[in-house]
């Protein structure tokens, strides 16, 4: 994710700021990825693969970043061009409280409706198994991890047994 951060980081200001800020730009941009993953951990919210971490913490770093670094002449822009970090922060803020309310109008109505989440046997079972109608895991580490658990379905037909892998073979 540290990659992935560097370049949401880069992405809103590289019209207008040299290469080695490009850089400095990216090398925070990777450390604050780091930093919002420990924290989301640490106030225990479901992230699995870091999406806020990288394109939330990421991208508000890189609108920020564009009124500390960025350059209005290297855009093309009059050098009063606002690319002011107050700018950027009422910008940033803006997109921040949009982006919030509409998503928690959404996701209100969801649970209202009851769409939000899915039944409490298909969170067991997986929704591998429930959207796709097979295993994302090879069959041994889902049996046996989940004990009780109906055996994964075979690609050609029919359930695979559980159990180890043969080593015989190797």
């Amino acid at each position: 994710n540290g990659t992935l951060a560097g370049l949401v980081g880069i992405t809103a200001n590289c019209h207008c700021v040299t290469n080695v800020e490009a850089i400095i730009i990216g090398g925070i941009a990777g450390v604050l990825v780091c930093l919002a993953c420990i924290a989301l951990d640490k106030l225990q919210i479901d992230d699995p693969v870091g999406a806020f971490p990288v394109h939330g913490a990421c991208g508000v770093w890189g609108g920020i970043a564009t009124g500390i670094f960025g350059d209005p002449s290297m855009a093309g822009f009059s050098a009063d061009a606002p690319l002011s970090l107050t700018t950027q922060v009422i910008g940033t803020l803006a997109i921040g409280g949009w982006a919030f309310g509409t998503s928690l109008v959404m996701f209100y109505a969801l649970k209202a409706l009851g769409m939000l989440r899915v039944s409490a046997e298909e969170e067991v079972e997986g929704l591998d198994i429930n959207e796709h109608g097979m295993y994302a895991y090879p069959p041994q580490l889902v049996v046996d991890a989940f004990p009780g658990a109906r055996p994964p379905l075979s690609p050609y037909g029919g359930s695979v047994t559980s159990g180890s892998p043969s080593t015989s073979s190797v």
